[in-house]
């Protein structure tokens, strides 16, 4: 190779700088949706022990139908703006105002708990030591009184994200779960926020005894610049319409979570799902019976939380399997949700989009193993 004068070994040092420099720019300048967020799942599974390998989503159509509606809808189709958008009941006047998740407790000390009756969709969550939690959105109806309210945990992030900016309601949590929250685009109405919508009640026990209202909470939000109307989680059928012909008559389903286990059994007379819990039926405060039209099992896998290695925290991006219970009717299939910023979607074996009928909705969140069908 023939000897380079010093001009020339400049010249070629100034190429190679150039070419390193456009290279760096063209990396800062890539667009935010084409990087990972600093509250990516991705990340995590990385560095956190989890159960991702063994939820596996049953074997998909080669052929699928595609979705009815994309995870980025944040407004009722045109066929669904006389409906809630959380419900599919029709309604005279629907609400443009923001769903509102509060956190519930579901120890037995704080049954029977106050107002779940009149969510639209509840969550329910495995906690440590084999317990649950509600994750309960309200939209369509308020209550007086709601609760007992308890912590925030990093599996409601996800729940959070699907909500288009949601009310979020809870008695606070540690510093590294509200360090985490922040990255999650919602208005806060917990007791952090604003204690004095809070009350804790006199004959229950702490910390189980802390109730609030829904219509409090939004004057709250609307204080705190409110949020947006939420999507359609769910898309539904008219009600006059048949069950699909996948679906097979079943009593119900058997959930065993660790220290709760639960069962819903179909109650024609209630047209729902009859819950019991440990054995006894679950009633609110009131004394009316949780029997939910709609009951959802989707099958997820638990890591530890980034927050607290001693909390499981509910992986809800990937897919896995899932039953879909209405009407009497059992439904298998799977659910699937790509990314944090999209909508789950559930679909049956073949890959078609399963189609609502309206009403309330409870969506347990087992792991692998803990469901049995009930035929």
């Amino acid at each position: 190779m023939a000897n380079l004068g010093p001009m020339s070994r400049y010249g070629w040092l100034a190429v190679v700088c150039a070419i390193v420099i456009a290279a760096a720019t063209s990396c800062a300048a890539t667009p935010p949706g084409a990087r990972l967020s600093p509250s990516s799942t991705t990340a995590q599974a990385e560095t956190i022990p989890d159960e991702t390998e063994g939820v596996l989503a049953p074997s998909k159509s080669p052929n699928p139908t595609p979705p009815v509606a994309d995870g980025t809808a944040t407004t009722p189709p045109p066929e669904q703006s006389d409906v809630w958008p959380l419900t599919g009941v029709q309604g005279q006047e629907i609400g443009r105002w923001p769903a509102l998740l509060i956190k519930i407790d579901n120890h037995d000390r704080a049954r029977p708990q106050f107002g779940i009756n009149a969510a639209d969709v509840v969550f329910e969550e495995i906690v440590e030591g084999g317990l649950t939690r509600l994750a309960a959105i309200f939209h369509s109806e308020e209550t007086d009184i709601v609760g007992p309210v308890r912590s925030v945990r990093t599996s409601d992030f996800d729940l959070l994200r699907n909500l288009n900016r949601p009310l979020f309601a809870n008695s606070g949590g540690n510093e590294a779960v509200l360090e985490l929250l922040r990255d999650v685009d919602y208005v806060d109405v917990s007791s952090n926020a604003d204690l004095d919508s809070y009350r804790r009640l006199s004959d229950r026990p702490a910390p189980h005894n802390l109730v609030t209202s829904t219509k409090t909470l939004r004057v709250v939000g609307d204080n705190r610049g409110g949020g947006a109307n939420p999507p359609v989680l769910f898309i539904r059928r008219s009600d006059n319409e048949p069950t699909l012909a996948s679906a097979t008559t079943a009593k119900g389903v058997d959930l065993d979570y660790g220290a709760t286990s639960v069962t819903y059994r179909w109650d024609p007379d209630a047209h729902g799902w009859m819950r019991r819990q440990n054995g006894s039926l679950h009633v609110d405060a009131s004394g009316v019976p949780v029997a939910p039209e709609i009951v959802i099992v989707q099958t997820i896998s638990y890591r530890r939380s980034a927050a607290d290695g001693r909390s499981p925290e509910a992986v809800m991006i990937g897919e896995g399997p899932a039953l879909v219970l209405y009407d009497g009717h059992v439904l298998e299939g799977y659910w699937e949700r790509p990314d944090a910023g999209a909508l789950t979607r559930y679909m049956d074996r073949d890959g078609q989009v399963i189609v609502f009928p309206p009403g309330s909705t409870w969506i347990a969140l087992p792991r692998v193993g803990q469901v049995q069908v009930v035929e």
